[in-house]
């Protein structure tokens, strides 16, 4: 398994640059269910950031992209990120994508709750709330 970085994930969605843009398609091609790619929790919230602020892609449909293609069979995510908490992820009302989940890997931790000074979060993140 090899891991790949924020860089390689965003040039598969964006193709913004050409010769990177191919570099990591023949990667992926290269992998396989038996050599997946593997794509952590910090490269899921930083390629979110990086196509909101960066490129300007609207919430929903940087979320849809990305969730695409980490549903596909050359790449893995860790267990607790599987396709059950897609769907409240990209229906999160929160424009942080980094709190909901923060909040859902500690839920999947076993923790009962997040506790947040973030006001937003605390009222549209499932599982976290106000510390006052």
């Amino acid at each position: 398994m090899i891991g790949i970085d924020t860089n390689i994930v965003v040039r598969l969605l964006t193709r913004d640059d050409p010769a990177q843009f191919d570099a990591a398609v023949s990667l992926v091609k290269a992998s396989s269910t038996d050599a997946p790619l593997f794509v952590n929790p910090v490269v899921i919230s930083e390629t979110i950031w990086v196509l909101e602020r960066v490129y300007k892609v609207d919430r929903m449909t940087a979320r849809k992209q990305l969730a695409g293609l980490l549903d596909t069979v050359e790449i893995k995510v860790p267990e607790m990120l599987r396709m059950e908490n897609w769907t409240s992820w990209l229906n999160s009302a929160h424009p942080g994508f980094s709190d909901v989940v923060i909040a859902d890997l500690n839920r999947a931790n076993g923790c009962e709750k997040t506790v947040t000074f973030d006001r937003k979060a605390a009222a549209s993140v499932p599982g976290m709330e106000l510390l006052s």
